[in-house]
């Protein structure tokens, strides 16, 4: 039975959701009765809502946001309120994982089997309910049909939305029509922050133009039908153009894009994403001159194509500082030979080169720059490492404030052995590692010694998947005083049998809340005592615990 004073504050911040000062109260209460977690996922939430890209906590907070989601997505499931009308919020182990500001981030409605504009009218219900026992004003729909969707902007609880993501199957004669029914609803004049899944034409972006958002932070829209004039139409409206953060991903034209650089400053945008897109060499030369974004500091591109001299146009671009660069899957190739040059080297503090399949080379390179000062995570999994890019990234004294350190590579090992993986542990020195990934790299059981060094001890997540461990090196790894801090394991693919035995233990790594153990032909008696452990997964079904 939830306990009154909780239940008290728990209805504050429901009626209030703009105001963190009774989400803060919650936290000291959570705190004073014992679930100290819970308040401290509170407390980071609010701080990391509140800090832009370029703070330099802004690294620390990410960290500490996913360490506590992992662990209390294991050790403290939220509650599962459920609501009539089709609508839903997750709960239980996920209430913990999207979430904002300490709540569930999303209520959801999917229309698959919810037909007519009669159901509508049932999800306005259920909303105001949501509304009196949550503070998740963002709402999500999906499979609803245009009627649908002009019938729910209809509804007046629709006031209370801070965000609203819309997902369609439409022609673009109908996205048109949605467009023009959003920028209409006089409902939605509150809301900070707006996803458009549906296609719209010129015509849908200068009816979008004319929207009261005045509150508006984050925009993101199905980009692949907008022409130059369309996105010239859109940066015309006040509320576009002092936009924080904007999304243009999937398919965005290319001249588009370069029409895009040419347009007035944007003064408050600092978060621009372009996820798969696919730009040609010229639109990124214009890139490369703009002086659109001057307050840009977190650009991210996962997905794109930066072959040729596209990745040098964009590590020639001056018109920003960039804190946050994220070019995953992107092909990135020679570019990292320049990043070291680019005008906002120094000013990076998390950099994702992530699956990439850069060459040894190339991995070298990112790791002896000594422009990295203000580096705090930097991601290579994919990449090729070799003996002298571990001894540089070992050796760079630029690295030294690293908090996470991703270098999963491919399992054929690239030439590397234990032997160097045993030499960079020992040389390495990041006193702030919190967070190290070694997947795929031959770390063997000697070189697992040196992770049970104290200067380690700052780790709260280790994956080590495929990394010829032996079973003695992993139980004298879980039992390493320094591995105590421990949120997350991840020991697959290790040929393991009763290394991990000691894990069935509450007391040996006592804030573990996730252990990877996939792949491992573990003994029976160890499968039977780990699986009492909380967090464990990946255990071989066959041996069933007895009864």
């Amino acid at each position: 039975m939830i306990d009154p004073d909780e239940l008290a504050l728990f209805r504050a911040i429901a009626r209030n959701p703009d105001d963190d000062t009774a989400r803060l109260a919650y936290a000291d209460w959570l705190q004073e009765n014992g679930r100290t977690e819970e308040g401290e996922f509170v407390r980071t939430q609010c701080r990391l809502a509140t800090t832009e890209p370029n703070d330099p906590e802004y690294p620390a907070l990410i960290d500490r946001d996913e360490e506590l989601r992992l662990w209390l997505k294991t050790h403290a499931p939220g509650p599962r309120p459920t609501f009539p009308g089709g609508l839903s919020v997750d709960g239980g182990p996920l209430w913990w994982w999207q979430s904002h500001r300490g709540f569930p981030r999303f209520l959801e409605f999917d229309g698959y089997e919810r037909y007519g504009v009669k159901a509508m009218r049932g999800l306005a219900s259920a909303l105001e309910r949501a509304f009196d026992a949550l503070p998740t004003r963002w709402l999500v729909v999906r499979y609803v049909t245009t009627a649908q969707l002009v019938a729910l902007l209809k509804q007046p609880v629709l006031v209370g939305l801070s965000h609203l993501t819309v997902q369609l199957d439409t022609t673009e004669d109908e996205a048109d029509t949605v467009a023009k029914a959003l920028a209409g609803c006089r409902h939605l004049r509150n809301l900070r922050g707006l996803s458009l899944a549906v296609t719209c034409s010129d015509v849908g972006c200068e009816s979008l133009a004319n929207a009261p958002w005045s509150n508006l932070e984050w925009f993101s829209l199905t980009c692949h039908a907008i022409s130059p004039a369309g996105l010239r139409a859109l940066a015309s409206a006040d509320w576009f153009r002092r936009l924080p953060a904007l999304t243009l991903d999937d398919g965005l034209p290319s001249n588009t894009f370069e029409a895009f650089t040419h347009l007035p400053a944007f003064p408050r945008l600092h978060t621009l994403d372009l996820s798969r897109n696919d730009f040609t060499e010229s639109a990124w030369e214009a890139f490369s001159r703009t002086r659109t974004f001057p307050a840009l500091t977190k650009l991210v591109c996962d997905d794109g194509n930066f072959v040729g001299t596209r990745s040098n146009s964009l590590v020639a671009a001056m018109g920003f500082a960039l804190s946050v660069l994220s070019l995953a899957r992107c092909g990135t190739g020679a570019f990292v030979d320049n990043l070291a040059c680019a005008p906002w080297a120094s000013s990076l503090r998390i950099l994702n080169l992530s699956q990439n399949s850069l060459a040894r080379s190339e991995v070298k390179t990112i790791t002896a720059c000594k422009r990295f000062t203000s580096l705090q995570h930097l991601d290579l999994s994919g990449g090729a490492l070799s003996a002298t890019g571990l001894s540089a990234l070992a050796a760079n004294p630029a690295l030294r404030g690293v908090r996470a350190l991703q270098l999963a590579c491919p399992l054929d090992y690239n030439g590397l052995t234990p032997a160097h993986l045993d030499q960079f542990l020992a040389k390495l020195n990041m006193p702030d590692l919190r967070h190290l990934d070694l997947s795929g790299c031959p770390v063997g059981a000697t070189a697992a010694k040196k992770l049970a060094a104290p200067k380690f001890a700052s780790l709260r997540r280790l994956a080590l998947k495929g990394c010829k461990l032996s079973d003695t090196a992993v139980a004298a790894l879980v039992g390493a005083p320094a591995m105590r801090n421990l949120i997350q394991l991840d020991l697959n693919d290790n040929g393991l049998k009763v290394g991990p035995k000691n894990l069935g233990d509450p007391s040996v790594l006592p804030d573990l809340a996730s252990c990877s153990l996939g792949g491992n032909p573990i003994a029976a008696p160890v499968v039977r005592k780990l699986r009492v452990r909380p967090g464990v997964t990946g255990l071989p079904k066959t041996a069933k615990r007895r009864a």
